[in-house]
């Protein structure tokens, strides 16, 4: 690992970005939404976050309407 960078989706720590020494990115998910990311190879630190974000928002409105 050379650097990792932090993803926060609307202020929620969901992940990080791991970058090796390759220049791989691999996105290492922390919050449970976002699993299925979990190993993916990443173009750019923005990717992930533009991936995560999607993910993320759509299952909290999936989670909403569950409790509903």
């Amino acid at each position: 690992m050379i650097k990792s960078e932090i993803v926060e989706i609307d202020g929620v720590f969901v992940g990080v970005v791991i970058q090796s020494r390759h220049g791989t990115r691999v996105f290492r998910a922390i919050h449970e939404w976002l699993r299925p990311l979990n190993g993916q190879i990443m173009l750019s630190l923005q990717d992930a976050r533009t991936v995560a974000a999607g993910l993320f928002r759509r299952q909290r409105v999936v989670a909403a309407l569950a409790a509903a």
